[in-house]
């Protein structure tokens, strides 16, 4: 066996620094006679091979370059120092020793030295420890998340201004020994160049090196704002990911994933800026943000920013953030999720309560997915003002995923992503909404939503629900029954598309995200409730009231007032919405309607809505001025379109496909006070389909004023009719206020003339107000236009 001992080149020589060790890769080959020649002076100095493990520690006293084919060893400290420039290739491995706490090792660059380490995208420059089987030329190792505090990690320390007790110019930086002699950071120079760090992975590190001291992935103690830092990455470190002390530098595009502490942590009064940052907790982590003020009297007046940041919780994730030690911070544009209902955002001490009264901790455009049960008030806390708390709630909303937050596409090229660590927003998950929602929202349709009992957009909040959203509602008892409420004065923007219907359906339904066709049929009725829509627009009721409670909700809920004197009230915007299977009893004789719209305004948009298999009416309005174009109605369990109370709207193309337990096709009630609107309302181009054993077409009641035009019906029994029903209606048919134009019936069998369907308590000689504007047919000319509900369960499962 032939062993050459490898000498250097001679620029590695000429790097000349205290206590270096290099240990080489032998070079072999097979002899079997030779013997084991030694070295002289006159041998040639061989090129090393690739694949150098070369060991440092101590201190770095001249300039020199870490190569990508060689991997460095930290053995203990290595410090780089005043005067020095250490350089990093791209793609370069460099491995930590584990150490003994004060002899953990570090890459530590001293004040006035500089650190070039510029990684690319798809050559990072990875910090790991000795114990990651990682070689040159890989980026993924052998260790995982779990794997923490095996070596230290990354200190820069510069001369910028800090904020310390005692009003010191300079400090020892935490993650270092007391006693060591490198370590003091800040100084007077904002501008001060520690140099460039880019495309670095820091990963494992964070090893303890004393009782509540640990050293951080990366470690910035006054480093100044010359400084370039960028796509930067800390994975599993025992202590926080990126602290700050003091200081001036920005930070831009960083992540890091499974601390055991904090994600990002300033101290001293940093006034810098981090730009896109993402932190994705750890189970064992504690808050995504801690973020402390000046020590001592010095601090910036504007603080620091940060902006564009993501925070992903894991459930067990105690803290979005804690603002303490009299905080003066800019946190604009921050997205939240996977945090566990004991999660806040924290004011910590009386001086962040100062400053949070001073708006000199300003929050804006706040994001989150909170746990069950939960709303914006509920997860701000802390030693606050009163009153502040709107400091807070007034710039945070829930929602089901983000529109801020850090863009993570700049992550790609990191561990996490690799791993599958990173998710912009939780995709495909199950959020149960209970109670009143205080804030704008927006469901999206990578989620489902459940309704845990009544969910009540409050006055002055808008839900916005993305098209292609499945809601579900929760069966409930009685009274506990599920439902959307929208109260006076809130708006729902709820549009749908053709092709991504939004779905209301129950939590027996096993349809999932993507799907429009569900697991239940026309025979799965009453599950849950159904939408109620209420507005300030003009209702007639009993006494005369201006409002009145709305059907469907208990007679004692604080919310359910509907009716005013805005006839133009805007309630918002329904677009292909497919309500299924609702209708669910909450009393003696009080079921909810699939939608209900009491006193809704004619500013609120309704167009393209279904609603199936429920168990009381399809649509019911209670007065108010809406309109409403192309809606279906598919096996109700009462009546198809039910009117009551004075609506003065129009409904535009209706189709009402009744099923065997069906009541009317149309039951249609005029005012019950004496305000009655003039001109009373309109339908037209209705089709009515019987099931054969359905009684009514239509039944006119309560004194209707109406315009009922272009109206076709077939599939009725022998026994069905059109009916007025009332002295007060006969009164309205003989004045012409109840008015038919053409309407066309398919007779059924046994029946041969149009004046056997009418019917009712009309005066004599009024059945020709009917009779003349109606005709047997055998196929429509007029009624609904069935191509607009193409999109429509009913359609796919009737082949309308």
């Amino acid at each position: 066996m032939l062993t050459t001992l490898i000498k250097q080149k001679d620029k590695m020589k000429k790097l000349i620094f205290s206590l270096l060790t290099i240990t080489s890769f032998a070079l072999t080959s097979c002899s079997s006679d030779d013997d084991t020649p030694t070295t002289t002076d006159d041998d040639p100095i061989v090129e090393e091979p690739t694949g150098e493990v070369i060991t440092l520690t101590g201190v770095l006293t001249e300039d020199q370059t870490w190569e990508s084919e060689n991997i460095y060893i930290l053995d203990g400290r290595v410090i780089v120092d005043e005067g020095v420039t250490l350089t990093i290739e791209a793609g370069t491995i460099i491995k930590g020793e584990e150490g003994l706490e004060t002899l953990a090792s570090a890459l530590v660059v001293d004040q006035g030295a500089t650190l070039i380490a510029e990684g690319t995208a798809s050559e990072p420059i990875i910090f790991t420890s000795v114990l990651d089987d990682i070689a040159q030329g890989e980026t993924t190792g052998t260790l995982d998340v779990s794997d923490t505090g095996l070596w230290g990690g990354i200190i820069v320390l510069g001369n910028a201004p800090i904020s310390v007790n005692g009003d010191l110019e300079t400090a020892q930086i935490e993650g270092l020994p007391a006693d060591e002699s490198y370590g003091q950071y800040g100084g007077t120079d904002p501008a001060d160049n520690s140099g460039s760090l880019k495309y670095i992975s820091i990963r494992h590190g964070g090893i303890t090196i004393g009782q509540d001291n640990e050293i951080n992935g990366l470690t910035l103690g006054g480093v100044g704002s010359g400084t370039v830092i960028e796509n930067i990455e800390v994975v599993a470190n025992q202590d926080d990911g990126i602290e700050w002390f003091g200081g001036t530098v920005n930070v831009s595009n960083a992540i890091v994933w499974s601390q055991g502490d904090d994600g990002f942590d300033t101290d001293q009064a940093w006034s810098g800026t981090l730009t896109n940052g993402l932190v994705v907790m750890g189970s064992e982590s504690g808050s995504g943000l801690e973020l402390d003020g000046p020590e001592g009297s010095a601090a910036t007046e504007g603080g620091f920013t940060m902006e564009n940041i993501t925070l992903i919780g894991a459930n067990t994730s105690s803290k979005y953030a804690d603002l303490r030690d009299g905080l003066i911070a800019n946190l604009n544009n921050v997205f939240a999720y996977g945090f566990n209902e004991e999660a806040t955002v924290s004011i910590s001490g009386e001086d962040s309560a100062t400053e949070l009264s001073a708006d000199r901790i300003a929050f804006s455009n706040w994001e989150f997915v909170l746990p069950e049960g939960l709303v914006i008030g509920d997860i701000f806390a802390g030693d606050f003002n009163e009153g502040d708390e709107t400091k807070f709630t007034d710039n945070a909303t829930a929602v089901g995923s983000g529109t801020v937050g850090a863009d993570v596409d700049a992550f790609s090229w990191t561990f996490a992503a690799s791993e599958g660590a990173i998710a912009v927003s939780p995709e495909g998950v199950t959020i149960t909404k209970t109670g009143i929602i205080n804030s704008d929202e927006t469901w999206t349709a990578e989620n489902i939503y459940i309704l845990d009992g009544r969910v009540i957009v409050n006055e002055g909040v808008t839900l916005t629900i993305e098209a292609g959203t499945i809601i579900k509602g929760e069966e409930g008892l009685e009274t506990l029954a599920s439902a959307l409420v929208i109260d006076q004065g809130a708006t729902l923007i709820a549009e749908g598309t053709a092709t991504e219907p939004i779905i209301f359906t129950s939590v027996l339904d096993g349809i999932s995200q993507g799907e429009t066709t569900g697991t239940l049929d026309v025979a799965d009725t009453g599950l849950w409730g159904g939408i109620i829509v209420l507005g300030y627009a003009p209702i007639s009721v009993n006494g005369d009231l201006e409002t009145a409670q709305i059907e469907g909700l208990p007679a004692d809920e604080s919310y359910g007032q509907y009716g005013g004197t805005d006839s133009e009230d805007n309630s918002g915007s329904l677009k292909y919405i497919s309500i299924r299977h609702g209708g669910i009893t909450i009393g003696q004789d009080n079921e909810i309607n699939g939608l209900t719209l009491g006193g809704v305004g004619s500013g609120t948009v309704i167009e393209n809505i279904e609603v199936v298999a429920n168990q009381d009416d399809g649509i019911e309005w209670f007065g108010g001025s809406v309109n409403v174009t192309n809606a279906i109605v598919w096996s109700q369990g009462d009546d198809g379109f039910d009117t009551d109370q004075a609506w003065s709207g129009t409904l535009t193309n209706g189709v009402v496909v009744m099923g065997t337990e069906s009541g009317s096709g149309l039951e249609l009630d005029g005012p019950e006070g004496s305000a009655a609107t003039e001109g009373g309302f309109t339908m037209e181009n209705i089709t009515l389909i019987g099931a054969g054993t359905s009684s009514k077409y239509a039944d006119l009641r309560d004194g209707l004023i109406a315009n009922l035009n272009n109206v076709f019906a077939s599939g009725f029994n022998a026994e069905a009719t059109v009916s007025i029903s009332g002295e007060d209606s006969a009164t309205e048919l003989s004045a012409d206020r109840i008015a038919f134009t053409n309407w066309e019936i398919v007779l059924p069998e046994g029946l041969t003339t149009i004046g056997e369907v009418f019917a009712g308590d009309f005066n004599a000689g009024d059945e020709t107000k009917f009779t003349d504007n109606a005709t047997a047919v055998e196929t429509a000319t007029v009624g609904a236009d069935l191509s607009a509900f193409a999109w429509a369960s009913a359609a796919t499962e009737l082949g309308l």
